[in-house]
């Protein structure tokens, strides 16, 4: 696969997470957004791992992914702002080890975090293909 064809996909799928994470906020279903919340992070990351063109491995830490980009990257630190996302990865889709479900996320910071993730993925595309993003 082309690098060009896996990173078009990866935006893709970031917009799709980005429309079921809104899906699932406004259904209540705050531990399901958060998990595609972190998704949605995960997939801008291979992304702009891919342009860079820097091979990353199979692991959902989004604070590594952040760290294999170059320095000076103009994204680098904005992934890493998301890096308490990593957790998501898992934790809201298992019960604890002793058979609880996890505590929901907050759900202001959840929103707030959608918010921002709508922005990010904006501005990841127009970097990536080289336009200004829209406002």
């Amino acid at each position: 696969m082309s690098a060009e064809r896996r990173i078009a996909a990866f935006f893709d799928l970031a917009d799709r997470g980005l429309k079921s994470a809104e899906t699932l906020f406004r259904d209540g279903q705050f531990e399901d957004a958060a998990y595609f919340a972190q998704q949605i992070v995960e997939r801008l990351a291979r992304a702009l791992l891919t342009k860079a063109g820097i091979p990353f491995g199979t692991s959902h830490n989004l604070g590594q992914m952040a760290s294999a980009l170059p320095e000076g990257h103009p994204f680098k630190s904005r992934i890493n702002e998301f890096d308490s996302l990593s957790s998501a990865a898992t934790k809201y889709r298992y019960p604890t080890s002793s058979g609880w479900l996890p505590q929901p996320p907050d759900i202001e910071g959840l929103r707030k975090t959608l918010d921002d993730l709508t922005v990010l993925t904006r501005e990841a595309k127009a970097y990536v293909y080289g336009r200004t993003p829209s406002v």
